[in-house]
C-alpha cells in the first residue's frame, strides 16, 4: 500500500510527459513555433516568479550562478527552443521516439561533464539507439517533396535531447542544494526570459484568435506538464527504487506514438515501429549495462 500512491503518481507523470508531444506539435503548427514558445512560457515565468517571491529561492550563492545559468539558459531555453522548432515538422509519434534518447546523451555528458565512465554495454546502446534513429529518417529521406523540412526538424529534435543533458547533468548539484522547488523555478524563470524576445506584434493577434482548443493545450503544456508533472516525477523517484521508474520511462514514446495516432491521426510506419524498438533496446542494454556496472561496484566494496 505504501508504494501504491509514488506508483501512481509514476504512472500519471507518464502519461503527461507522453501526450506532451502531441500538444507540442499541434501548438508550433497551429501558432507559429516563436509565438507558441512566448505563449506557453509567459504564464510559466509569472508562476515561477511569485514562486520565488513567496519562498526566497533566488538566493543562491555566486559560486553556483555560472552552473545555475548553463541550466537555464543552455538546457532548458536551448531544449525548448530547438524542440518547438523540431515540432512544427515532425509527427508528434516520431518525436516521442527520438525524445527516448535522452538517458543516452545524459550518460554521454555525465562521462564528459563529470568524468563518468563509459561502458561498453553504453556504447552499444547508442550504436543501436542512432541505427534505430536512422530509420526514422529513412520514410522521409525515400519520401521526397517536404522530406527537407521534416528532416531538419527530427536534426533539431536528435540536438534538443543533446542539449536536455546540459540541464539534468549540472543540475543535480544545485538540486543537492538548494533543493527541487527552488532550482527547477529558478532555472525555469531566468530560461523563459530570453523566449520573450521571440515576441512580436504578431504574437498579440495570435493570442487574440486563439481558440478554447489552443487554450487549454497551453495550459496543459505550461502547468500541468511544466510544474505538476515535475513534482509528481520528483515524489515517486524519492520513493521508489531507480530500476522502478526507469523502467516507467519507456511507456512515454509508446504513449506518444498512441496518443499521435488518436489525437492528431498520425500515420504509423513499418519504419517506426521498427526504429523504435532499436532505440528503446539501446537505452534499456546501456542502463542495464550501468545497473550491473554499480551492482558489481557494490559487492567489491563489501
Amino acid at each position: 500500500m505504501t508504494r501504491l500512491k509514488p506508483l501512481a503518481a509514476l504512472l500519471f507523470t507518464m502519461l503527461i510527459w507522453g501526450v506532451t508531444p502531441v500538444f507540442l506539435r499541434s501548438l508550433s503548427v497551429g501558432l507559429g513555433p516563436a509565438d507558441a514558445l512566448v505563449i506557453r512560457y509567459t504564464p510559466v515565468a509569472l508562476l515561477s516568479l511569485a514562486i520565488l517571491l513567496a519562498t526566497g529561492g533566488w538566493r543562491i550563492a555566486r559560486a553556483d550562478w555560472p552552473r545555475l545559468l548553463v541550466i537555464s539558459l543552455l538546457g532548458l531555453f536551448g531544449y525548448s527552443l530547438t524542440s518547438v522548432y523540431g515540432f512544427a515538422s515532425v509527427p508528434a509519434g516520431v518525436g516521442g521516439l527520438i525524445y527516448a534518447t535522452q538517458p543516452l546523451f545524459i550518460a554521454l555528458l555525465a562521462a564528459i561533464m563529470l568524468g563518468e565512465k563509459l561502458t561498453p554495454q553504453v556504447i552499444a546502446g547508442f550504436a543501436l539507439a542512432l541505427i534505430g534513429t536512422s530509420l526514422l529518417f529513412w520514410d522521409d529521406l525515400a519520401g521526397g517533396g517536404t522530406a527537407g523540412s521534416s528532416i531538419t526538424g527530427m536534426l533539431l529534435l536528435v540536438f534538443a535531447c543533446f542539449i536536455w543533458g546540459f540541464y539534468s547533468v549540472p543540475a543535480k548539484a544545485l538540486v543537492l542544494r538548494y533543493g527541487t522547488l527552488n532550482t527547477t523555478t529558478l532555472s525555469l524563470f531566468i530560461g523563459t526570459l530570453p523566449m520573450l524576445a521571440l515576441a512580436s506584434p504578431r504574437t498579440l493577434e495570435t493570442v487574440a484568435a486563439m481558440t478554447p482548443r489552443l487554450w487549454a493545450e497551453i495550459a496543459f503544456l505550461a502547468f500541468a506538464s511544466t510544474f505538476i508533472a515535475m513534482f509528481s516525477w520528483t515524489y515517486a523517484t524519492s520513493r521508489l527504487p531507480a530500476a522502478t521508474t526507469g523502467a516507467f520511462l519507456y511507456l512515454i514514446p509508446v504513449i506518444a506514438v498512441l496518443a499521435g495516432t488518436l489525437m492528431l491521426e498520425e500515420a504509423v510506419t513499418l519504419n517506426m515501429v521498427l526504429g523504435g524498438l532499436l532505440i528503446l533496446g539501446g537505452v534499456a542494454f546501456a542502463q542495464l549495462g550501468q545497473r550491473l556496472r554499480r551492482v558489481r561496484h557494490e559487492q567489491n566494496a563489501v
